[in-house]
C-alpha cells in the first residue's frame, strides 16, 4: 500500500490500527494520521477557548505519535480536522486518493464524544475507499 489514511484519537484502537497500516505500508510510502474533533458549531463546547484546548490537544496527541513512530523509509504527515468524524475520514480519504483506510473497531475517543465502533461502521458502509477494521 502507498498511501493509507489510520484515524487517529489516542484510544487503544486506533494505537493498534496505526500498528497494523504501518506494517502493511510500502517502504516509501505515504501514511496520513488523521484526529477529528468536534465542530464549534456542535454544542460540545461552552465557548471558544474549550474548542482551541481541544484543537491543541489533538494537534499535540498527533505531533506526539509522529515524534515516537521516529524516522521511517516512509513519509508521515498528520491531520486535525472538525466535524463528523465519519464524513471527514470519507472525505479526507478521496481528496487524497489513499489506498486504505485503517480504523480502531472500538474503545471510546480521547478527543470527543464518539464511539470509534460507530464511525467505523459508518465508514465501512460509505466509503469508496477499502477499509480495514482493526480490532
Amino acid at each position: 500500500m502507498k498511501k493509507i489514511l489510520v484515524g487517529f484519537d489516542g484510544s487503544e484502537g486506533s494505537e493498534q490500527a496505526l500498528n497494523r497500516a504501518i506494517m502493511m505500508l510500502d517502504e516509501y510510502g505515504e501514511l496520513f494520521l488523521l484526529a477529528v474533533i468536534p465542530s464549534p458549531a456542535d454544542k460540545a463546547f461552552v465557548d471558544d477557548e474549550m474548542y482551541q484546548k481541544m484543537k491543541k490537544k489533538a494537534e499535540n496527541l498527533i505531533d506526539q505519535v509522529i515524534a515516537d513512530i521516529g524516522i521511517h523509509e516512509f513519509d508521515i504527515h498528520g491531520i486535525v480536522e472538525e466535524g463528523d468524524p465519519a464524513a471527514i475520514i470519507i472525505d479526507v480519504s478521496n481528496t487524497l486518493n489513499v489506498d486504505l483506510i485503517v480504523l480502531g473497531s472500538r474503545g471510546q475517543s480521547e478527543l470527543g464524544q464518539y464511539l470509534i465502533g460507530s464511525v467505523a461502521n459508518k465508514v465501512v458502509q460509505y466509503a469508496h475507499k477499502p477499509v480495514m477494521v482493526v480490532r
